[in-house]
């Protein structure tokens, strides 16, 4: 009797937790690591996607070796910058450097939380995606997730997109402990640019 009182003691605080993670998980950024192939396929991708997805499967460990050392944004940066140079102002609009209330600005949807979308588009340098749809593998993105009123943001290279669905992005991410492949659910708020 003594050990199924035991057991239950045990049981139901491990339960309670695996709810809470998976709860937390679901609703924060739902990230699975990808073990694909690289993209093969590069019809109807636009040249310059082409470029970007050769040099960030050519170079992504080297751009990224560890997530402590670049953190998503810094990736995103060094991605471009080996193609279109940025100054300072870009990047830190790509860093998301703000005293601003963050999730206001997601209701609002303010130029701000969209980063490298807001960065490329308002250099003229890139050309906003409004549609899920077109987006090709080589574009750029933002997004962002809440839970409890908490703002969880990601940005990264697209590798392939489900609308409304899945993304899955080349970035770096502490799950991949740097450069990867990282798969997530289809996100509260999300970006799209292409690089010109």
């Amino acid at each position: 009797m003594i050990k199924r009182w035991l057991l239950l003691v045990l049981i139901i605080p491990l339960a309670g937790g695996g709810v809470y993670f998976a709860s937390y998980w679901i609703n924060t950024q739902p990230v699975w690591i990808l073990n694909s192939d690289a993209i093969h396929e590069f019809e109807g991708m636009p040249a310059r996607n082409k470029q970007i997805i050769k040099f960030v499967e050519e170079n992504g460990e080297a751009l990224a070796p560890d997530y402590k050392q670049v953190v998503c944004t810094e990736f995103v940066i060094k991605v471009i910058e080996e193609f279109v140079p940025l100054i300072t102002s870009e990047e830190n609009k790509i860093r998301i450097i703000t005293d601003e209330d963050i999730p206001a600005m997601l209701v609002k949807e303010s130029p701000v939380i969209k980063g490298v979308h807001t960065s490329l588009v308002q250099a003229n340098k890139g050309v906003e995606i409004l549609q899920p749809e077109d987006v090709k593998p080589g574009d750029f993105v933002q997004f962002w997730n809440s839970y409890l009123g908490i703002p969880y943001g990601h940005c990264g290279v697209v590798f392939s997109v489900e609308p409304y669905k899945s993304i899955a992005v080349y970035s770096s991410h502490p799950v991949t402990g740097g450069y990867g492949k990282q798969k997530f659910l289809w996100p509260d708020h999300i970006f799209f640019v292409r690089l010109k």
